[in-house]
């Protein structure tokens, strides 16, 4: 529980802290940008003035369209300049302006009324008059303008608003209070054609959208720009408002993060430890391509380049031409075209590069200014640039040291690898993975050439980053094949020469060249070659001395034991009164087992060093075991114990050495004998199972069988404590004659029970 409690917390803590940063740095972005704009500025101002009407926005609309008004009343051009209320051609400004006014009357959100020398030219309003006062306004419009040809006079709500303050225009900035773009001040004066104008305004208070149905000709039209401006102050303050709340949010959860650190310092391991696996160069690939496709397009900050340069440009480099709309007689009405400039780049060749860091120098907050609406749009690509380059380096470096060890750098520089081999071997694969890696680079060079229709570099290019990269990396590649080459066949001869080592041969070495990578693991392994061939003839050696000290010993011993035999034999016929008959019987009985046991250890040491004289020849085993039995009838009668042999009548044929094989079970069924509890029984079966014979004696011990015990190994009995009897060497003999015949011995305890195994395969 306590474990799933710290994955929980530290899952929080990073969670926290991502989510947190992501959300203050959105809000950063956006407000950082509103702030460093005049314009979003004032809509910032804007957006939170209790009444709608009192924003620039309103006031510089409602300056528009009056002087758009002015300039209809007048017979100017309504798509030139709106500045030049004088006319020209009335007959066709004429037609334009009707066209012009078909469209604005349908907005009911303005009431407006044009009039020329007391001549009524265009008006959407019946009741609405060049006397009409603001308590007369039609119920919903509470604005009132009027201009009388020299002066502009406002109400709004029945109170009159200060349009021209101390009579001079001198707004510059847009950070600056704003003023209403019209004339009557003292340097913003109206020609004649204007000064025959009369116009009066009335503006809704809540706008609506009006619609007006022209399907007979282009369909639905709408002139509703008074109602989205006030949609849009109200949409910007709602989003101003989000953006708020969001830093809001993004400060309590980086104040959870805080609070959670050591916690998520064990989500930032875990992570680490998944980037650890990542190769350094993928990683750094990776970085690149999420700042190439997540960024703003580097394209754009050429154009905020080129407009510095431009910005610097005498007007003499530039020259355009503007028109301002073109006439359709089928429609009766005017569209707007953009203009066309053309410029002349080659003042470019003049600009050095001390020209361009000066003027980027000057320009810099400027620069901020325009790039930073960019990094706003692209917040959601900003962010994962971001947390991309925070996992794959910041936080990947942080926690993993040295992270180019693990890649292409860490397999050429091969430090932390001690054998020739594997340095070798490391260093071919990073220089592999280089090459393919700058292939990599041309062919995403060459992507990014087609797709941007840039066409195909220059000739000299192509040969540079195609076909010297693809040659570079065909050599390597023959290169790496002959090498390879060598160490595969050098690991053949190595398995080989494993392989005559495994079947006992020890007399040649393995060569190979010093050059070879596999030079160091071959001379250790003739080191190792070397050194077991010395180890077995010593082994040998010594063997031959025990056998040769048995041998001497037990032809020293057999002498004076046959004169103990013979001459306790004729004490024993002397007709001797006790306690000295007693003791002639007791000697000679001594003098009979130490008799047997140095005939036990002689053939024991002669089979163990495999010079027991074995004559193999094929036999009946049940056969063999019948006879055992016979002979072994009145040492059973007289154990006390129970036989329950299971013999089958058939013969089971196999081969061996009859004489031995007689001897082992022998000793199997005297040690059952001699060890078993009294009045148990003792088991001898023999079956058939595939092509092996498998003879069983098992018994229940009369002492506690100690587990994981050998017990034929030479001289170990079952009870410890026990100090006359056998010599330890019964089942040991048991073992070295069964294997001398070609069969196993197998030896298994389960609690006090005793199993003795041998298995023989059957003679074909």
């Amino acid at each position: 529980m306590d474990t799933k409690w710290k994955k929980s917390r530290a899952a929080a803590g990073f969670l926290a802290f991502l989510l947190g940063i992501s959300m203050l740095l959105e809000g950063a972005l956006y407000f950082g940008t509103a702030l460093t704009s005049s314009g979003s500025r004032r809509w910032i101002s804007d957006s939170f003035q209790a009444d709608w009407r009192d924003t620039t926005e309103f006031q510089g609309f409602i300056s528009a369209r009056l002087v758009q008004l002015i300039t209809m009343g007048a017979g100017g051009d309504v798509f030139g300049d709106i500045n030049g209320y004088d006319g020209g051609d009335w007959g066709l400004r004429d037609t334009k302006v009707r066209s012009l006014h078909n469209v604005m009357k349908e907005d009911l959100n303005i009431l407006y009324r044009v009039e020329r020398e007391g001549k009524e030219l265009y008006s959407n309003s019946d009741t609405l008059t060049s006397s009409t006062t603001a308590a007369q306004l039609p119920d919903g419009y509470g604005f009132l303008l009027q201009f009388d040809g020299a002066k502009v006079r406002a109400w709004r709500d029945g109170v009159e608003l200060d349009i021209y303050g101390d009579g001079y225009y001198r707004y510059q900035n847009i950070d600056e209070p704003y003023q209403w773009y019209v004339p009557g001040y003292k340097n913003f004066t109206i020609d004649e054609a204007g000064s025959k104008v009369r116009v009066t305004m009335a503006v809704i208070d809540e706008p609506h959208i009006f619609i007006r149905g022209d399907y007979g000709n282009s369909g639905a039209k709408e002139y509703n720009e008074l109602y989205y401006l006030k949609q849009n102050l109200q949409i910007y303050r709602e989003t101003i408002l989000a953006h708020a709340a969001c830093m809001g949010v993004g400060g309590a959860l980086f104040l959870v993060y805080i609070l959670l650190r050591k916690d998520k310092q064990r989500a930032d391991r875990l992570l680490a430890r998944g980037t650890g696996r990542i190769w350094f160069e993928a990683k750094l690939v990776l970085a690149f391509l999420l700042v190439f496709f997540c960024m703003p397009r580097t394209q754009y900050l050429g154009d905020v380049w080129q407009d510095l340069v431009y910005s610097d440009t005498p007007q003499s480099t530039a020259s355009g031409s503007t028109s301002a709309a073109t006439y359709d007689p089928e429609t009766g009405e005017w569209a707007s075209v953009e203009p066309v400039y053309e410029y002349d780049y080659s003042f470019e060749q003049a600009i050095g590069i001390g020209t361009a860091v000066t003027t980027l120098s000057e320009n810099h907050g400027w620069l901020l200014r325009e790039y930073l609406p960019q990094l706003a749009d692209h917040a959601p690509g900003l962010l994962a640039v971001l947390w991309g380059l925070y996992l794959l380096i910041i936080n990947d470096w942080r926690y993993n040291k040295k992270p180019w060890r693990h890649g292409v750098l860490g397999m050429l520089a091969a430090r932390e690898l001690s054998r020739p081999i594997q340095k070798q071997m490391s260093r071919l694969a990073g220089l592999t993975g280089l090459t393919f890696g700058a292939l990599g680079l041309v062919a995403g060079y060459l992507f990014l050439v087609i797709v941007s229709n840039e066409g195909w570099p220059d000739p000299l290019w192509w040969y540079f980053l195609v076909l010297g990269p693809c040659m570079s990396a065909l050599l390597l590649l023959v290169w790496a094949l002959g090498r390879q080459k060598n160490i595969w066949t050098d690991l053949g001869a190595l398995a080989n020469h494993t392989a005559r080592l495994r079947a006992g041969e020890m007399d040649r070495p393995l060569d190979l060249p010093p050059d070879h990578g596999l030079y160091q693991l071959a001379d250790d392994l003739n080191h190792i070659q070397q050194g077991l061939h010395q180890a077995v003839e010593e082994r040998t050696r010594s063997e031959r001395m025990k056998v040769e000290l048995v041998t001497n010993v037990s032809h020293d011993l057999k002498t004076p034991l046959t004169s103990i035999l013979s001459y306790t034999e004729l004490l024993a016929q002397e007709p001797l009164n006790p306690p000295a008959s007693e003791y002639v019987a007791i000697l000679e009985e001594k003098a009979h087992r130490l008799r047997a046991m140095v005939q036990d250890v002689f053939e024991v040491s002669k089979a163990a060093t495999g010079q027991l004289p074995v004559k193999l020849e094929r036999l009946d085993l049940g056969r063999l075991l019948r006879q055992t039995l016979a002979d072994m009838d009145q040492a059973i009668q007289n154990s006390g114990l129970a036989l329950r042999p299971s013999i089958p009548d058939e013969g089971i044929p196999i081969t061996a050495d009859s004489d031995r094989l007689y001897r082992v079970f022998q000793n199997l069924l005297s040690n059952a004998l001699a060890y078993s509890l009294p009045g148990s029984r003792v088991y001898l079966t023999l079956t058939v199972e595939g092509e092996q014979a498998r003879a069983i004696v098992q018994n229940t011990s009369a002492a506690e069988l100690r587990p994981g015990v050998d017990y034929t190994a030479r001289f170990v009995r079952g009870d410890e404590s026990r100090t006359d009897g056998g010599s330890g060497l019964g089942l040991s003999i048991a073992d070295s004659f069964t294997q001398a015949c070609g069969g196993v011995l197998e030896i298994t305890t389960e609690a006090d029970l005793f199993t003795a195994t041998v298995i023989f395969p059957l003679a074909r």
